[in-house]
């Protein structure tokens, strides 16, 4: 579905040690990118829990836009990083993120006392698969911005600005 980058100017080729063959061949170069570099996608995940749950904490306060600002921007730095398959490093971020996100959730679930209330395990699992679909399509957009605006910018001007007659 997404081509692979091509090499960015200065740098080598990203494939250039990879020689499997077989029938899963893109995904297998996608999985060798990600463990070539894990710091982007995980780094980049980390921070996408924390904005996130300050997001979810401070929701109508400047605390909480910041935050909700800030998950785009490590999902697009994600995609910046990995710019050889920006859409898997996103994707991967908020997979990391948000799995961060449910242990938390999960967590501060567990500690609440119970209550009289039956609580219902069908809503919370189908929440978090909903969520989480959600998080996940969010992450392969924003990575995949982050890698296409890192390749554009990396592109020489080709347009030749006009003279200017005195």
């Amino acid at each position: 579905v997404f081509p692979p980058a091509a090499p960015l100017p200065g740098r080598s080729d990203p494939l250039a040690g990879f020689a499997y063959d077989g029938p899963m061949r893109p995904v297998m170069s996608t999985l060798y990118l990600l463990m070539r570099n894990p710091l982007a996608w995980i780094a980049m995940g980390v921070l996408y829990a924390v904005a996130y749950l300050a997001w979810q904490a401070y929701p109508q306060n400047v605390i909480g836009i910041v935050a909700s600002m800030l998950t785009f921007v490590a999902l697009i730095a994600a995609g910046w990083l990995g710019w050889q398959r920006p859409w898997a490093f996103g994707l991967a971020a908020a997979l990391v993120g948000y799995l961060l996100y449910v242990v938390y959730l999960l967590i501060s679930l567990w500690r609440i006392p119970a209550s009289g209330e039956v609580f219902n395990a069908g809503n919370l699992i189908s929440f978090v698969l909903i969520n989480g679909l959600f998080q996940v399509g969010i992450g392969v957009i924003s990575g995949f911005y982050g890698g296409y605006l890192r390749r554009r910018m990396a592109q020489p001007n080709t347009r030749s600005n006009p003279r200017r007659r005195r």
